[in-house]
């Protein structure tokens, strides 16, 4: 690890980074959301004055001003029009500076906001047959959902926008039911209506952006809305982003690299300077007023990494490193854009607190169901368990959870009774302690595969990752959620570093990044680091998307011993 010293002593860099306070930088008005507002503000304005206006056009602007609820649900079925731009990252700063991007990104939207008025069309129009075939509507529904979920398996990347464009089109549909005094207006369900004010707010609603991004901010404004970037490295990668910046104008300013003075020079980057070496970086960052920091140094340890990213979350700067820092993670599930390039994106977790109860109660809302439908199976394996070997049902132990507090993990007991925990305890301290790897053989499951101590019933339900399944009474009692680092037992936890511990800093989960993109194949390094990414980046958008990978690992049975 790199040092340095201060004073007497010697410290390692991640130390002296964990040492400072998240500092508050003043921002410039580049930093601000100035350029969000005005966006979403010239948006709605345009959606909504094209929808009167194909109204009027269409003569039915008359039968509007009737209903004060037919005038609410008016205006949300016009700014159905932008529903897919925050998906489409029409708002984000890396996504706006290139004419190309920016004009694929608008189409691609306007396209899922034409399904989803179709939908829209649809469900007014057929109002009258889901209420005299209901029962074939159901099915029907039930069996496009498995169809749907086998195929997006391989349309995966449009899983969201599919569930988003059905889930717009019952709202809307259902607000308008709901709001209507008068029953649904006629030029509701008029398909060339509908299609006259969308076509209008398509052409308004593009004019207007092409002239506040590419003109009033690209042109007139531009220098004010540039960020301050640093790069930590000076190796070639470092090089050609910082060339790719320059040569395409991106809306940044590399102010230069942060690092060893050993080796401090960029090649191509046009004389950026050397700020100062990464134990400073606290400083730096309120000196040069940092807004970004790209991480190229492949040579830096993972606790200097991990301390690093740290302190860029806590003081509210994006930390971003290419793949091949970290090529353990899924790019396919993970990727974000650094204007064009495919990179990994850490940023500063605003209202977590919020978040964590929006978790919680999502949580305690799915899980409950899924416990109901899932006790017959409960019980069958439970029998399973009593008619092979005499012992209890579960197996109860103890795990450390969120902030080190220690509860009751339940699973189905797998193992003959009165076996111990030598076994698994002496492998899992190696493991830790990195004594144990794949060495050449890199698909070989870092886990113990042939333990004697399994039953046959307990090899079976391991197989199919069932023996988990009691972990959603932990999931209702609060202890759990269902996406998470997964909990580690105490003689775990004793041989941790400290840098390890920083997975138990949210609630342990039954699924996590490490189940999907790893599970037994990596080294227990790397599925920290997986646990910490999802740590500083956790969302609801991530965890559904590691819920819905969760269901093709069990059937695949990967990494499942």
């Amino acid at each position: 690890m790199s040092m340095v010293n201060k004073g007497d002593s010697t410290l390692p860099i991640g130390s002296l980074l964990m040492k400072h306070k998240p500092i508050a930088v003043k921002r410039k008005f580049a930093s601000r959301p100035i350029y969000k507002v005005a966006l979403m503000v010239g948006d709605a304005s345009a959606a909504i004055v094209a929808f009167i206006l194909g109204l009027w056009l269409a003569g039915w602007s008359n039968f509007l001003w009737n209903d004060a609820g037919l005038v609410a649900g008016f205006f949300i079925l016009s700014l159905t029009t932008i529903a897919f731009f925050q998906t489409y990252h029409l708002y984000s700063y890396h996504y706006l500076f290139s004419r190309k991007t920016h004009l694929e990104s608008l189409g691609k939207s306007f396209c899922w906001s034409t399904l989803t008025l179709i939908l829209i069309l649809f469900l007014f129009n057929t109002a009258n047959l889901w209420e005299d075939n209901f029962y074939i509507f159901v099915d029907i529904l039930l069996v496009g959902t498995v169809v749907f979920l086998i195929l997006s398996r391989y349309l995966w990347r449009h899983l969201l926008d599919f569930l988003m464009a059905f889930g717009i089109a019952f709202f809307i549909v259902g607000m308008t039911g709901l709001t209507c005094t008068e029953g649904i207006p006629v030029f509701m369900a008029n398909g060339l209506v509908i299609s006259i004010c969308f076509s209008l707010a398509v052409i308004l609603i593009s004019i207007v952006r092409i002239t506040l991004v590419h003109v009033v901010f690209n042109k007139w404004l531009r220098r004010h809305f540039r960020r301050q970037v640093a790069v930590a490295g000076s190796n070639s990668e470092a090089d050609r982003i910082v060339r790719y910046i320059v040569d395409h104008n991106a809306p940044f300013w590399v102010v230069g690299t942060v690092g060893p003075k050993s080796n401090c020079g960029l090649k191509n980057s046009l004389g950026k300077g050397f700020l100062g070496e990464l134990d400073k970086l606290p400083n730096i960052v309120s000196q040069f007023k940092i807004d970004d920091i790209i991480i190229t140094d492949e040579d830096i340890d993972k606790p200097t990494l991990v301390s690093v990213l740290e302190f860029c979350t806590s003081a509210g700067i994006n930390a971003w490193f290419p793949p091949k820092l970290l090529p353990i993670i899924n790019i396919k599930l993970l990727h974000d854009n650094f204007c064009g390039l495919t990179m990994f994106r850490l940023c500063s977790q605003k209202n977590t607190w919020l978040f964590s109860k929006i978790k919680h109660a999502f949580d305690a809302l799915i899980t409950f169901p899924m416990f109901i439908l899932q006790l017959p199976l409960f019980l069958l394996i439970a029998l399973a368990i009593k008619l092979e070997s005499p012992g209890p049902v579960f197996y109860r132990a103890q795990a450390v959870g969120k902030n080190g507090r220690i509860f009751t993990m339940y699973k189905f007991r797998s193992m003959k009774v009165e076996t111990g925990h030598e076994i698994h305890k002496d492998y899992v301290t190696k493991l830790i302690k990195g004594e144990i790897t794949n060495g050449a053989g890199a698909d070989k499951p870092l886990k113990i595969t042939d333990d004697p101590r399994i039953t046959r019933v307990g090899k079976l339900i391991r197989k199919l990752s069932l023996d988990e399944l009691p972990q959603l009474i932990n999931v209702l009692k609060g202890d759990m959620s269902l996406v998470g680092p997964r909990p580690c037992l105490p003689y775990e936890f004793e041989v941790y570093q400290d840098w390890y511990k920083r997975r138990v800093s949210v609630r342990s989960g039954i699924s996590g990044l490490w189940q999907v993109t790893g599970r037994s194949e990596v080294s227990f390094e790397d599925m920290i680091l997986l646990d910490l990414y999802y740590i500083y980046n956790r969302s609801f958008t991530m965890d559904f998307n590691i819920l819905f990978e969760t269901i093709f690992v069990v059937l695949g049975k990967k990494g499942a011993y």
